[in-house]
This record gives C-alpha cells, sequence and structure tokens, in this order.
C-alpha cells in the first residue's frame, strides 16, 4: 500500500470563495521519506488560498503507517479534547477496516490515536531517539562481546525499552541480561532506555519476549 492522496474543498479562514486543493490521508512512514520531514516540518497538507495568498492546513484526518517499525498512528489534526472520544470511535472503527483489508501485512499491534500532529511528531522524535540509543548499545555490545536479542518494535516504544538488548554468555534470561546491561551502562549511562530496562528487572518484572 502507497501514500494516498485525495482532494477537497477548502474554506479559508479569511472567508474566500472555497477552492479545491490536495492533500495526504495516509503517509507510509518507510517509503515516502519526504512526506515524513514535511510531516515533522510542520509542512504536510499546508495549502495556499489563491484569493488572499493565506496559509493554512487542511484539516483532514491523516493515517501514519510504518510496518516495519510496526507503527500506526491515526490523527485528527483539529480535534477537540473534550469531543476527542467520539472521535477516536470512528478511528477504531477505521482500523478495523485497515486491519481487515490488508490482512496480508498481519497487523498484530494497536495502534495509536492521537489528537493533533503535534503529538504525531513527539512520538516520530521519541522513536528517533529510541533508534539512536539502540545502535549505541549494538555497538558497546559488540565491543564487549555480547549477543544480542532484539525486540518487536511495537512492543519496546509501549514498554519504553530499546530495540535492542545486551545478552551476556548467550542464554536469554533475566541474570545474563542484567549482567550486559551493567556492563554496558557503565561504558554509557546516558543510555536511559537499556537503564529503564535493568530498572525493571531488578524489580522482578519479566523479561520481554525477543523476536
Amino acid at each position: 500500500m502507497k501514500s494516498i492522496k485525495g482532494e477537497g474543498s477548502v474554506n479559508c479562514p479569511n472567508g474566500c470563495e472555497a477552492f479545491d486543493a490536495e492533500y495526504w490521508t495516509l503517509v507510509r512512514g518507510d517509503k515516502d521519506g519526504e512526506l515524513k520531514e514535511a510531516l515533522i516540518g510542520g509542512e504536510l497538507n499546508l495549502v495556499s488560498c489563491p484569493s488572499c495568498g493565506e496559509m493554512f492546513y487542511h484539516d483532514r484526518d491523516i493515517v501514519y503507517f510504518d510496518p516495519p517499525k510496526e507503527l500506526l498512528v491515526f490523527v485528527s489534526p483539529k480535534a477537540e479534547k473534550d469531543k476527542f472520544d467520539e472521535v477516536k470511535k470512528k478511528m477504531q472503527k477505521d482500523f478495523e477496516f485497515l486491519r481487515k483489508n490488508l490482512s496480508e501485512m498481519n497487523i498484530s499491534y494497536s495502534p495509536f490515536y492521537l489528537a493533533g500532529l503535534e503529538e504525531l511528531k513527539a512520538l516520530l522524535d521519541y522513536d528517533e531517539h529510541c533508534a539512536c540509543q539502540s545502535e549505541v548499545i549494538a555497538a558497546l555490545s559488540a565491543q564487549k562481546g555480547f549477543k544480542l536479542a532484539a525486540l518487536a518494535p511495537s512492543h519496546a516504544r509501549v514498554k519504553g525499552y530499546p530495540l535492542y538488548i545486551p545478552v551476556a554468555r548467550d542464554k536469554y534470561d533475566a541474570e545474563h541480561v542484567k549482567e550486559a546491561a551493567q556492563a554496558v551502562l557503565a561504558e554509557n549511562p546516558a543510555l536511559t532506555l537499556l537503564a529503564a530496562l535493568l530498572k525493571d528487572l531488578r524489580e522482578g518484572k519479566e523479561l520481554p519476549p525477543k523476536i
């Protein structure tokens, strides 16, 4: 499935005559880097009134989809917070329709339902932060001879864990992960996601399943 563009009538906030404009309704983050950058930069679905030149956003709902990262987001840019529950119900119906019609993509993870593009940008910023920390963990683990266990991206995102977990001496269990995590954190204490995992394991929480 590719990114999807639509066209519809737009009303200028200055009261000019309505005009037709193109807008994106679905963005494939893994395939359309330019659209992703436009979204992060606040330029996606920005239109200009042909009468007065006013720049404003076409406030259609947007679906952001990045299958390799197990990320599916439904965004309502202009949703009012006190009415968001009703908007969310519609989004949930849209998700069920999408999952049914894209069964070959095996969408087994839960989507996000957001009230604005700023929330989506914050989520994408977090994913970038997670990816950067995970790369550092992988590099330090290689230096120390540790193996890596990969987590499902959707699971890591919800738990606040890195995408990769270092493992000492081959066996993937809590003790060997704690040993490796402590050694990696000794080299770089700023790896907050790995520190969060280590804290949970020390508190007796379950080791996340690897893929």
